[in-house]
């Protein structure tokens, strides 16, 4: 194969890559929400600004699995908000089913993410106020958005079942909790892989 060529490819492939990550960005979450619902972690509203209603977000966690045995504690769910006066709860998701009593996203042991769109008049809310999250018994990993990703038709026309209030512990308390600040996130320039920074 001729230089010319090589450089050709190599080239094609450089764009390939490019394309690929400026397609993407992610947020570093790292926060235990624990059990009590007095816990909460937030992504400023400039970390949307790139997302489309067409947009899949990834929240990835890991489930404390030894509620399991707690009474009462025994159930695991996440609560997504706008973060803005009185919190807001986002109970339109697409994608991820609602509890039975409609305030929260349940998940259960051995699942380590939770896939969804969010709908257009709800992401212009968030473009400006950002999101914040509660919940109970996870601890969040990251929150990532890709706008060449799609939904599988089933995690958009059929939720998995809902979970029982009596599962579920009662309806989680939606208590204000403490909001800690988030740091920026710079995306970017094309070519460059998007970069997260960790909130402490």
């Amino acid at each position: 194969m001729s230089i010319r060529k090589i450089l050709a490819a190599a080239a094609a492939t450089a764009v390939a890559v490019s394309a690929l990550a400026v397609s993407a960005a992610a947020y570093d979450l790292n926060k235990d929400l624990k059990t009590g619902w007095s816990v909460s972690t937030t992504v400023p509203g400039d970390e949307f600004e790139d997302a489309t209603p067409d947009s899949v977000f990834t929240l990835t966690f890991t489930v404390d699995e030894s509620l399991a045995e707690k009474e009462g504690h025994n159930y695991w769910c996440v609560k997504p908000m706008i973060n803005d006066t009185g919190w807001p709860f986002i109970s339109t998701l697409v994608g991820p089913a609602l509890s039975e009593g409609g305030d929260s996203y349940p998940v259960e042991p051995g699942q380590t993410e939770l896939k969804f769109m969010i709908p257009a008049d709800e992401l212009e809310h968030l473009q400006t106020a950002g999101m914040a999250f509660m919940g109970h018994g996870v601890t969040l990993g990251t929150l990532t958005f890709s706008n060449d990703e799609t939904l599988a038709p089933a995690a958009v026309a059929d939720a998995a079942p809902a979970v029982t209030t009596a599962q579920n512990g009662g309806n989680p308390a939606t208590g204000t909790g403490d909001i800690f600040g988030a740091a920026a996130v710079m995306l970017a320039s094309a070519g460059v892989v998007a970069a997260a920074r960790k909130r402490k």
